[in-house]
């Protein structure tokens, strides 16, 4: 019934999900406004100004990557902090706490520079800010997946995406606006964009102060009335009733064995067998991957990659960002509403990496042809097709290789190791999205259109992996999700991509047949003595 629903009623059925969404996705918007932010202030001379910084120097692009990436390094401590913070007190309490440290940070920013041109209070501010967004970008999406429903929970996953894009976005109008608005050189071009940036730290942490604890975490920690009142609560209905009991029996018989697990434990239960550590290695493949598309070196660079294609006005090249912060909002909210959960996570990803080896290809090539030649005549219709081809690079990001590695990493990772693992998978994010932040200029001034030309072979990489190694979990309970990885995993991967012979389908129509309540000896899987009895699990077999 709830899969046929209109669109307003889906939403009222699902509302505190999606309400629930909104407030944890704020946390997406921290992290997108800085990444959209500091390639725009970059290029003031305001800024420059401000910390003695001289564009034609040698050493330039490399203190522009360091003053993007400082910020990535913070955000690989974040994510590996989140495993402790988020485990011992809570997915809400982490949000809490990262919203906290992340306005410490914003706060340090902008007020670097006062009566100094040293970039060491810059660097510190970004650190700890980065620190806020690292732990907030692990969190998110493990805190959304646990409490949505599996109608909507991969839309509810990518809508951190969204928010993400959106914060890129606003991050370049308020650029482009402070440029135009204020005239000369002024410290204040630089300062409100960095102050603005609080903004969603502030609601993020007001919101989520009213917004109710994972369910999944309560089971974990054996507070299980608290489990069924929060399940009750968000999928807005009596504690009592069977749809709540049976999902709570699901959850308690998945954590049957694995609660209370100590860090080693954990490592011990991803390697504990071939099942395992393909499972839980996906996230990580998924969030390197997503780093080598490319799209970050655009959002940090994209002033200096549209001057690379042709585009060489200081404002028209903002301006030009600012469009592409817009159409990535427009088809992310398209994606989601009509992609993630119509066409599924493994085509979505197939369609985009597709699309993103043409485009890049595309620049690529015509940035080796012609080279940056903008004269006051105007561009080329090449340079024109380049530039429309950045925007169709997002266009096709934004519906497959945004959202869906965030939606697939919370899905995959199992009930008792999600924690550890989406600690991982962001810490390898943060780790290529610094390397990247670092290479970025200097690829741009050094093998300028081979940049292009290698994000270009990772697209195609990319999709390859998706075919072969990616299962689709549209609508499949977290819980039942483990099935998908009985067997040979890579045979069942090339199964999914025929959509009507998807394993997904099977278990959708299945699920309640997948976990029987049962009686299980001992209280750790991982002891020799106490392995998981088979009989107790009655599997849908796909």
């Amino acid at each position: 019934m709830a899969e046929k629903a209109g669109i307003l009623a889906n939403t009222k059925i699902y509302r505190r999900a999606y309400v629930l969404t909104v407030i944890a996705a704020f946390g997406g918007i921290l992290f997108g406004w800085d990444t959209g932010l500091i390639g725009g202030i970059l290029t003031t001379p305001s800024f420059q100004r401000s910390f003695n910084l001289n564009p034609k120097s040698k050493n330039f692009s490399d203190l522009q990557g360091n003053i993007v990436s400082i910020l990535q390094g913070g955000c690989f401590f974040g994510a590996a902090s989140s495993f402790y913070i988020g485990d011992s007190f809570g997915r809400r309490t982490a949000l809490i706490v990262a919203a906290v440290i992340f306005l410490i940070g914003s706060i340090i920013q902008t007020c670097s520079g006062l009566h100094t041109q040293s970039l060491g209070q810059l660097y510190v501010g970004r650190f700890i800010g980065g620190f806020g967004v690292g732990l907030v970008s692990a969190v998110v999406p493990t805190y959304i997946g646990e409490n949505a429903n599996k109608e909507i929970r991969g839309r509810c996953i990518g809508t951190m995406q969204l928010f993400n894009v959106t914060g890129i976005m606003l991050s370049y109008f308020v650029n482009f606006g402070i440029i135009s608005s204020i005239p000369g050189i002024n410290d204040l071009q630089w300062r409100i964009p960095f102050a603005l940036q609080m903004i969603p730290g502030v609601f993020l942490f007001l919101g989520i102060l009213f917004q109710n604890e994972s369910p999944r975490w309560y089971v974990e920690k054996d507070r299980i009335d608290d489990a069924r009142r929060a399940l009750s609560y968000i999928r807005a209905i009596s504690e009592y009733d069977p749809v709540v009991e049976h999902e709570l029996q699901q959850i308690v018989n998945d954590f049957r064995g694995w609660k209370r697990l100590t860090l080693s434990h954990q490592l011990k239960a991803v390697c504990e067998n071939r099942k395992s550590f393909y499972r839980c290695s996906l996230a990580i493949i998924l969030m390197f991957w997503q780093q080598w598309t490319g799209t970050n070196s655009i959002n940090y660079y994209s002033p200096q990659i549209f001057a690379s294609i042709g585009l060489q006005s200081q404002s028209a090249g903002l301006f030009a960002t600012g469009i592409y912060g817009v159409v990535k909002v427009f088809f992310t909210a398209l994606g989601l509403m009509f992609a993630m959960e119509q066409i599924g996570r493994k085509w979505s990803l197939i369609l985009s990496a597709s699309g993103q080896a043409f485009v890049m290809y595309y620049i690529g090539i015509q940035s080796a042809v012609t080279g940056p030649t903008a004269t006051s005549t105007g561009l080329t219709g090449s340079e024109i097709f380049a530039i429309v081809c950045v925007y169709l690079f997002v266009v096709f990001y934004s519906f497959g290789w945004g959202p869906i590695p965030f939606v697939l990493a919370a899905e995959c990772a199992p009930n008792h190791v999600r924690s550890l693992i989406m600690a991982l998978s962001l810490m390898t994010q943060w780790l290529f999205n610094f390397v990247i932040a670092k290479l970025t200029p200097i690829m741009l001034v050094n093998i300028t259109y081979g940049t292009f030309l290698l994000f270009r072979s990772c697209s195609v990489l990319m999709g390859l992996y998706t075919v072969f190694c990616v299962p689709e979990t549209n609508n499949v309970p977290i819980e039942s999700i483990n099935v998908l990885f009985e067997g040979s995993i890579i045979r069942g991967c090339i199964i999914d991509n025929v959509s009507r012979k998807a394993r997904a389908r099977k278990l959708q129509s299945h699920s309640h047949h997948l976990v029987q309540p049962c009686n299980l000896a001992g209280d750790n899987r991982l002891g020799k003595n106490h392995e998981r009895t088979t009989e107790c699990v009655e599997e849908v077999r796909v």
